[in-house]
């Protein structure tokens, strides 16, 4: 039977208006005979990247799924602190809050999160061992 996560949480997706645009190029372009068949591969792609960045927490670990590559486990034993702090998001994005869980090599790992500092307060209640993740106490 499959592990289900205490919670999960998506972010850094792909507008619906640039999904559904990219996708209605792909079919115009097919229906007007100017693609081949075989580039409806490339819905997949773009269909995970509309998806975005996935974050799973389960007991004693966290799993950061990117829309495209393999997912990254993190144990609870690594992570040594939590900050909110910018993100810059790329060259063409502007910097935005978010999440960092500072892992014991030195790692600063980036969850660009709705609401950092509420997530940033419950991750720090999960290190110090209070809550279960589920949020009530001694759980």
């Amino acid at each position: 039977m499959r592990e289900r996560p205490l919670w999960e949480a998506s972010f850094a997706e792909l507008s619906p208006l640039a999904f559904y645009g990219g996708v209605g190029l792909l079919a115009g372009a097919f229906a007007l005979g100017e693609a081949p068949a075989w580039l409806w591969v490339l819905l997949y792609p773009w269909w995970r990247l509309r998806l975005g960045w996935r974050v799973s927490l389960y007991p004693g670990r966290l799993v950061l799924r990117p829309p495209l590559g393999p997912a990254r486990t993190v144990p609870w034993a690594r992570v040594v602190g939590v900050e909110v702090g910018l993100w810059p998001g790329g060259p063409l994005a502007r910097a935005r809050r978010a999440l960092f869980l500072l892992l014991e090599d030195g790692e600063n790992l980036p969850l660009p999160l709705p609401e950092p500092e509420a997530w940033g307060e419950r991750f720090r209640e999960l290190l110090k061992g209070r809550t279960s993740g589920s949020g009530s106490p001694d759980g």
